[in-house]
């Protein structure tokens, strides 16, 4: 059983010169058990961006949510004793969710045929996202992990999609590759192209 029921987050992680999405990030919530190795730091971390409001954690949270994992990890590591030889904590953990929730996100880039369906590292090598544009939108995945997994189950749909909303995203049931065929099939290389060729005199 998985936490996300179908229940996945399309978030727009860079923008064309004319305010439209040029790439997004596709992401499948984590799954039941990675939730149960990592609700103590999870709930940690909701608790302290939310402890202040929501209006706080609507403006503030998806920019410093991986710094208060990080910080939640490290208090945890300390309180379970789990140190290195000089006495600092280890956040092994917190990594282990990072590269958990980068492994189920996948990045939506047009190209030549369309649009197409990467992991992160390979759209990273390939130029299609810098680290600056990644880190936006792991900050704002680990957001919404935070929110969306401590949910209860019958409340899940709903704070999906008042977490997409804050993040200017939204939840979609489609599988990813469904996903790219809903997209409008025109990419900016045809667009271009397509207004070179008209503005030749016939």
């Amino acid at each position: 059983m998985k936490i996300d029921d179908n229940l996945n987050l399309v978030l727009p992680v860079s923008f064309d010169d004319q305010g439209d999405p040029a790439l997004y990030a596709y992401h499948t919530p984590i799954s039941q058990a990675v939730f149960e190795a990592n609700y103590r730091v999870l709930s940690a971390t909701k608790f302290s961006i939310f402890r202040n409001g929501i209006h706080y954690a609507a403006d503030l949270g998806p920019r410093i949510a991986i710094l208060r994992l990080k910080d939640e990890g490290r208090r945890d590591a300390l309180e379970r004793g789990d140190v290195d030889g000089e006495g600092n904590p280890l956040d092994a953990g917190v990594e282990a969710l990072l590269t958990d929730i980068k492994r189920l996100t996948s990045i939506l880039a047009p190209g030549p045929s369309g649009w197409q369906m990467l992991p992160v590292g390979i759209a990273i090598k390939q130029g299609k996202i810098d680290a600056a544009d990644w880190g936006d939108a792991e900050n704002a995945l680990v957001f919404f992990t935070c929110g969306y997994a401590l949910a209860k189950r019958n409340q899940r749909k709903r704070v999906a999609e008042a977490l997409a909303g804050i993040l200017t995203g939204s939840i979609t049931s489609l599988p990813p590759l469904e996903y790219c065929a809903s997209l409008p099939k025109s990419t900016k290389e045809e667009t271009s192209a397509s207004k070179v060729a008209s503005s030749v005199p016939v």
